[in-house]
C-alpha cells in the first residue's frame, strides 16, 4: 500500500479482510459520509496505515490488528463528526518505532500523546493537510458522538524478545477550537485492556490534560468501564491511567462521566489513577468513580471545581 485509498460509499458494504495483509509506510484508507461500513479482520503493518473517517455512521471494525501502524503524531482511527462507530476485539501493538519520547516530540506534544482512536471533530484540517482536499465541502464541525470501543488490546511492539516501542495512547480528544459548540458526547470505552503505554511525561502543561493513555478533553456523557491498565515495564510507568479536563473556554461545563470497575496494575502512576482538571469557571459535575481497583496507588486528584459521587 503506498497511497490512499478510498472506501466504498454505498451503504452497508461488507470488507472481509481476515486474510489480508497490508504493509508499506505511506497511504491511508478514508470514507467521507459512508455508512454501514462492515470491516472484519487484517494485519496492518508500517508506518502510515490510519483509517480518516469524517461523518461516517453505522460503522463496524471488528478483528483488526495493529503493528506500529501509524507514524508519530498520526491516529489509526481518525473520527471526524463520526457517529454509531464500533471498535471491537483489535489489537494495537507499539508506537512510533521508537521508545524516545524526545524523537516522539520532536514536532509538538502531540507526537507522544497522539491517541490511536481520536473522537474527533468534523473541521478543516482534522484529518491533517493531506485530507482536506477529500473532505472539502463536507466540514462542518459536528462532533463525533456514540462511539463504542470495546474488547481490544493495547501493548508494546517486541522483536522477537527485544522492545521496539510501547503502547500508543488509547483513546481520547484533544482538539477544541472556539467554533465548536456541540461536545464530543457517548463515548464508550469497555473491557479493553492497555498495557505498558507511552508514558506522556515531559509535555509541560499538556501532561495535566493529555498525560494518560485515555484523556477527554471538553467531552460529556463518557463511559470508561470495566478496563484493565497494567504497567509491567517501569519505563511505561505512567502519570495518570485517566484524564477528564475541562480547560478550554467555549465549552466549560463537562457532565456526565463514569469510571467504574476498572483495574490498575503493576508501577504505580507517579500521580493519580484517575485526575480531574476543571480550570477556573469550568466545571466537571454527575461523576462517577465507584468499584475501580488501583492496588494500593492513588485513586483521583481533583482540581477545580468537580463533583463525584463515590
Amino acid at each position: 500500500m503506498s497511497s490512499n485509498v478510498k472506501l466504498p460509499l454505498a451503504s452497508n458494504v461488507h470488507v472481509n479482510a481476515t486474510k489480508a495483509t497490508f504493509t508499506g509506510k505511506s497511504g491511508f484508507f478514508y470514507s467521507v459520509l459512508g455508512r454501514g461500513l462492515n470491516w472484519r479482520g487484517g494485519i496492518f503493518y508500517g508506518g502510515g496505515h490510519e483509517f480518516r473517517l469524517l461523518r461516517i455512521s453505522k460503522a463496524t471494525f471488528n478483528g483488526l490488528t495493529f503493528h506500529q501502524a501509524c507514524g508519530i503524531g498520526g491516529h489509526i482511527f481518525d473520527l471526524m463528526g463520526c457517529s454509531h462507530v464500533s471498535i471491537t476485539k483489535s489489537h494495537f501493538y507499539g508506537y512510533g518505532h521508537t521508545l524516545s519520547t524526545k524523537v516522539m516530540r520532536k514536532n509538538g506534544n502531540h507526537g507522544e500523546y497522539g491517541e490511536s482512536i481520536q473522537t474527533d471533530y468534523a473541521n478543516f484540517n482534522s484529518g491533517g493537510p493531506g485530507f482536506n482536499k477529500y473532505g472539502k465541502g463536507h466540514f462542518n464541525g459536528a462532533p463525533s458522538t456514540y462511539i463504542t470501543v470495546t474488547h481490544n488490546t493495547w501493548a508494546p511492539e517486541y522483536s522477537g524478545k527485544k522492545l521496539v516501542s510501547l503502547a500508543q495512547v488509547a483513546i481520547g480528544q484533544h482538539d477544541t477550537i472556539s467554533s465548536n459548540r456541540r461536545m464530543i458526547a457517548h463515548i464508550t470505552f469497555s473491557d479493553n485492556t492497555v498495557k505498558n503505554a507511552v508514558r506522556l511525561s515531559g509535555m509541560g502543561a499538556d501532561v495535566t490534560y493529555f498525560g494518560a493513555p485515555v484523556h477527554f478533553e471538553s467531552s460529556k456523557s463518557l463511559t470508561v468501564t470495566h478496563n484493565t491498565f497494567s504497567t509491567t515495564l517501569k519505563r511505561a510507568r505512567p502519570e495518570n491511567g485517566i484524564i477528564i479536563s475541562n480547560q478550554y473556554g467555549h465549552m466549560p461545563h463537562t457532565t456526565s462521566v463514569s469510571i467504574q470497575n476498572n483495574s490498575f496494575t503493576g508501577y504505580h502512576a507517579s500521580r493519580s489513577a484517575i485526575q480531574l482538571y476543571a480550570r477556573r469557571g469550568h466545571s466537571i459535575t454527575g461523576v462517577k468513580v465507584k468499584r475501580n481497583a488501583t492496588h494500593g496507588m492513588r485513586l483521583i486528584r481533583r482540581f477545580g471545581n468537580t463533583k463525584v459521587s463515590y
